[in-house]
C-alpha cells in the first residue's frame, strides 16, 4: 500500500510539472509573439518618424532657406548673393535626393517628385515665359507656377537653370529682373509643395502652426496622416494588411532605387558628356548619386546618421547576420566606388571606364543583397499574412 501511494504521488507530481510546463510554454509563446510584434511595430514607427518625416522636414527647412536666398538675391543682385543662392540650391537638392526611397504612398498619389524635380527642364518654354515677363505681358508668382504651368517649367531644374552655367554660379550682372522674379516664384512654390508632402505623411492637423498657416493661405487641401496607416498595418483604415506588406514596401523601394542608381552611374560620371546626367547646368551628378545612396542607407538603418532607431537591418540580422553585414559593406563600398569614379583619378578614357564599371558592379551587388533580404524579412512567419504573395487573410483579420 505504501509503495502504491508513493507511486501515485510521484505520478501526480509529474503530471503537475507537465501541466505547469505546458502553461509556461504557452505563456512563453505568447510573450515571444508579443515581443516580436512589438519589434515589428517599432521598426515601422521609426521608419515613418525617423526616416520619412525627419527627412522631409529637413528638406522643407532647406527649401525655405533656398527661398530666402533667392529673395536676398532679387533684392541685392550681387555675385556673393548669387553664390549663396547656388549653394543653398545644392543643399536643398542634396536633402531632396535623400527622399528617394519613399516615393510610394503620398509621393505617388500626389506626384510630389514631379512637382519638385521633373527632368528635363522645358527650357524653350521657360525662356519664352521670361520674355513675356520682360515685356510686361505676364506676371509670375508661386501660385501661377503651381496652377498654370507644367512641372517641366519649375522645381529644382528651373532653379538650377536660373542659378548655374557650366557647373558654376552665374554672375549677378547676367541675371535679368525677370529671371530673379521667376527664381523667387519657383523657390516659394517648392517650399509650399515640400510642406504639402510633409503634411501628407504627418497629417495636416499635426503640422506646426507656421507651416499650417502657409498651407492654408496657399489653398492646399487638408491631408490625413499616411504615417498612421503605415505604422498600424492591419488596423481599420490602413491600406497595409500586415507588417509584411509594409516591410515589402520599404525593401521594394530600396531595390528599385538601387537598380535605377546602377543604371545612372555611367551617365552622371561621364565627364566627357556633361549632359549625360540630370544636372546639365550645375554638374551636380556625383552629389546626386551619393545622396540617393544615402537615402537607401537611411531606410535600411532606420534613420539619418546620428539619429537612428529600430530598422529592417535589425530584423535581417536576427535571421542572417552575415547578409546584414554584407549589405552594410555594400552600402559603404558603393559610396566609395562612386566617389573614386567621380574623382580626379583615371584621367584617360580606359581608366575612367574601369572605375565607372566598378561603381556599377558595387551597386548591382547591393541590389542583389537587398532583394534576398526582402524575402527573409517580409516572408518571416512573424509578419504574416503575406497578402501581396497571394496568401489569404484569416477570417478574423480586420481587413477581411
Amino acid at each position: 500500500m505504501g509503495k502504491k501511494l508513493i507511486r501515485l504521488t510521484v505520478l501526480a507530481a509529474l503530471a503537475l510539472l507537465v501541466g505547469l510546463g505546458a502553461v509556461a510554454l504557452v505563456r512563453n509563446e505568447s510573450v515571444t509573439r508579443f515581443l516580436v510584434e512589438r519589434k515589428l511595430d517599432q521598426v515601422l514607427e521609426d521608419y515613418a518618424d525617423k526616416v520619412v518625416l525627419k527627412t522631409i522636414a529637413r528638406a522643407v527647412q532647406d527649401f525655405r532657406l533656398l527661398e530666402q536666398a533667392a529673395v536676398r538675391l532679387r533684392a541685392e543682385p550681387t555675385d556673393g548673393n548669387a553664390a549663396a543662392a547656388a549653394e543653398a540650391w545644392r543643399t536643398a537638392r542634396a536633402q531632396w535626393k535623400k527622399t528617394a526611397t519613399f516615393m510610394f504612398g503620398p509621393a505617388a498619389h500626389y506626384n510630389f517628385d514631379k512637382q519638385l524635380d521633373t527632368f528635363p527642364l522645358d527650357r524653350p518654354l521657360v525662356d519664352h515665359l521670361l520674355g513675356e515677363m520682360t515685356a510686361g505681358r505676364v506676371a509670375v508668382d508661386e501660385r501661377y507656377l503651381r496652377e498654370e504651368l507644367l512641372s517641366t517649367q519649375r522645381g529644382l531644374p528651373a532653379a538650377e537653370y536660373l542659378l548655374f552655367r557650366d557647373g558654376k554660379p552665374r554672375r549677378a550682372k547676367d541675371m535679368t529682373p525677370a529671371e530673379l522674379e521667376y527664381l523667387v516664384a519657383a523657390t516659394r512654390a517648392m517650399t509650399l509643395e515640400s510642406m504639402d508632402f510633409e503634411a501628407s505623411w504627418a497629417g495636416s492637423s499635426r503640422m506646426p502652426a507656421d507651416k499650417a498657416a502657409l498651407l492654408k493661405a496657399a489653398g492646399m487641401r487638408t491631408r490625413s496622416s499616411y504615417a498612421d496607416e503605415f505604422k498600424h498595418p492591419g488596423a481599420p483604415g490602413s491600406r497595409y494588411l500586415s507588417h509584411s506588406v509594409a516591410l515589402q514596401e520599404i525593401f521594394q523601394e530600396s531595390v528599385a532605387v538601387t537598380e535605377d542608381l546602377g543604371d545612372a552611374i555611367a551617365g552622371e560620371l561621364d565627364s566627357a558628356n556633361p549632359r549625360g546626367g540630370r544636372t546639365w547646368y550645375s554638374r551636380n551628378g556625383r552629389a546626386d548619386l551619393l545622396n540617393i545612396l544615402k537615402s537607401v542607407e537611411n531606410a535600411y538603418l532606420g534613420g539619418a546618421e546620428g539619429d537612428r532607431g529600430h530598422s529592417v537591418s535589425e530584423l535581417l540580422a536576427s535571421r542572417d547576420e552575415v547578409l546584414d553585414r554584407r549589405i552594410r559593406i555594400a552600402l559603404a563600398d558603393t559610396a566609395f566606388r562612386i566617389t573614386e569614379a567621380a574623382g580626379p583619378y583615371g584621367g584617360n578614357g580606359e581608366e575612367r571606364e574601369l572605375l565607372i564599371r566598378r561603381a556599377e558592379s558595387a551597386c548591382h551587388k547591393l541590389t542583389a543583397r537587398l532583394s534576398v533580404a526582402a524575402l527573409l524579412v517580409a516572408m518571416d512567419p512573424s509578419t504574416r499574412p503575406f497578402a501581396p504573395y497571394g496568401v489569404p487573410l484569416p477570417e478574423s483579420h480586420p481587413m477581411k
